[in-house]
């Protein structure tokens, strides 16, 4: 097998027959829904023709529900797909394959897999199939780095190769607004994402399986352009402003920008962010964090929010939390005081009784019965470089400026020997993981190069974290193996790491 996940089980049973022309035919019949992105995702992923039905079938879908163990933790998935069953089994059958499973979800897992596995041949698999967890995410900064939405697509198909499901798109932040928000155009950056781009990239994720959760972060990371629509409340720095749900017009603003994502995504959860508010009084993150979940349940959907959110006592259990601080990251208020310039004191001063209190955030998220998704800054934020070097000297000087220098380096395969629920603040507060969830933040990406020497190989390595655990040697050989996907799909700056691409 190639490519990240690894199956639950895998027998090889030899070849069953030639492809010619990498040309694999699908008896789809029980599944027509996904035939059609299945097919773009095996022409740009995979270099594989998928046509379907024809007289003599090279894999028949057929719809059979495969017992499996339920996986752990929040559905992120919207509607009719909730619930729904993501295992399936592949079994030679002649010289054909047949793929059983109970959702269109089942069948798109298989196929994938199995198009990881083709060449000009149809191996003999026999495959038993299923995820450990149920949310298994990328978090995509696309404020500080507007990928365009064509690049957003490729994104999707690289979760939708992997195995992971959810996008969560941070759409609002100090540096900007990134959509357009009906009645507010003072507000949106003049590239903002429409409506009409927003509902083609939940087109493209609802036909890949990928659920977009969309984030407007409130009531701190406050862009300029919102003093133009709302009231402000300006600190010494940038960075130390917030808004409040007490001055006029804010919750109208928040009821708009929150109602405009609803209307675009199908996401039963809607983020408010809630992280780093430096300029906001204690009452006034309370009161935004407060209305900014009533907006979001009045809705219909589920709000979640950065750990620093359990502090306004507005998550409730069925809400969601994500963890983000790892304990090696605390802020120590002396070493970075020492480390900035004279301008960035007064943030630090301002900043560091708040990064004290991040050590109580999950024992409060513990207390009010709130799940988790972990986003640990250790070892799942990939703007933290990896310590292990490049194969290729020329990704040096690029190494020289990506990554963001306040964190230590962490080995890539870090990520195979982090376990969530032993993870220290999980564990001593008995929280449940909902989901797991990497991190790219873009204040040093320039482009799709910088995203894709960022992302990967990491990336499928937490996919594969997600979906289950696997042999170490097998899961860095798959990795390695993954390159001509990347490659094919746009990502092929990816980190040639010393550690997977061994010399």
């Amino acid at each position: 097998m190639t490519g990240l996940p690894l199956p639950a089980r895998v027998v090889p049973h030899g070849t069953l027959r030639r492809l010619p022309g990498r040309v694999l035919r699908v008896d789809a019949a029980a599944r027509p829904e996904i035939i059609d992105a299945v097919t773009a995702l095996a022409a740009a992923a995979f270099d594989v023709t998928v046509t379907a039905g024809g007289a003599a079938p090279d894999v028949v879908l057929v719809d059979e529900r495969v017992e499996a163990p339920a996986p752990l933790g929040a559905d992120p998935r919207p509607g009719s797909r909730r619930g729904c069953s993501e295992a399936y089994r592949i079994r030679p059958a002649g010289d054909r394959l047949t793929i059983a499973a109970g959702s269109a979800e089942g069948h798109f897992r298989g196929l994938v897999t199995l198009l990881g596995a083709c060449s000009d041949v149809l191996p003999g698999l026999e495959v038993d199939d299923h995820p450990l967890r149920a949310w298994r995410g990328l978090s995509l900064d696309v404020v500080r780095r507007r990928f365009p939405v064509d690049e957003v697509c490729r994104v999707i198909d690289l979760l939708a190769v992997h195995g992971l499901n959810v996008l969560h798109l941070h759409l609002t932040d100090t540096q900007g607004w990134a959509f357009a928000v009906p009645g507010y155009a003072a507000l949106a950056d003049d590239d903002a994402y429409t409506a009409a781009d927003l509902d083609a990239l939940e087109a493209y994720a609802h036909g890949r399986f990928v659920t977009i959760v969309p984030e407007v972060d409130v009531p701190g990371h406050v862009p300029a352009r919102m003093a133009r629509v709302v009231p402000v409340r300006a600190g010494v720095h940038p960075f130390l402003t917030a808004i409040d749900a007490d001055d006029p017009g804010v919750e109208a603003l928040l009821q708009a920008a929150f109602g405009e994502l609803a209307a675009r995504f199908a996401s039963p959860h809607l983020h408010l962010g809630g992280d780093e508010a430096f300029g906001a009084s204690v009452e006034g993150f309370a009161r935004t964090v407060a209305a900014a979940s009533r907006i979001i349940r009045a809705r219909g959907r589920t709000p979640i929010g950065w750990q620093e959110a359990s502090r306004a006592g507005a998550l409730a259990p069925g809400d969601l939390g994500q963890l983000w601080i790892a304990d090696r990251d605390r802020l120590d208020p002396e070493k970075a005081t020492a480390a900035v310039p004279v301008e960035f004191r007064a943030l630090i001063a301002q900043a560091a009784p708040l990064f004290a209190e991040s050590a109580h955030d999950a024992a409060r998220l513990g207390a009010a019965g709130v799940g988790v998704i972990v986003s640990s800054s250790d070892p799942l934020y990939l703007d933290r470089r990896p310590s292990e070097a490049s194969l290729d000297a020329t990704q040096h000087e690029a190494w020289q400026r990506l990554g963001n220098p306040g964190y230590e380096p962490t080995s890539s395969l870090s990520i195979l020997d982090w376990h969530p629920e032993s993870q220290p603040d999980i564990a001593a507060n008995g929280l449940t993981v909902a989901g797991i969830e990497a991190a790219l933040w873009c204040e040093t990406v320039r482009d799709l190069d910088d995203a894709a020497t960022l992302l990967l190989p990491r990336l499928a390595l937490v996919a594969q974290k997600a979906w289950g655990d696997a042999d170490r040697d097998r899961v860095t050989a798959a990795a390695a193996s993954s390159a001509p996907v990347w490659e094919r799909l746009g990502f092929g700056a990816f980190h040639r790491s010393r550690d997977i691409f061994r010399p």
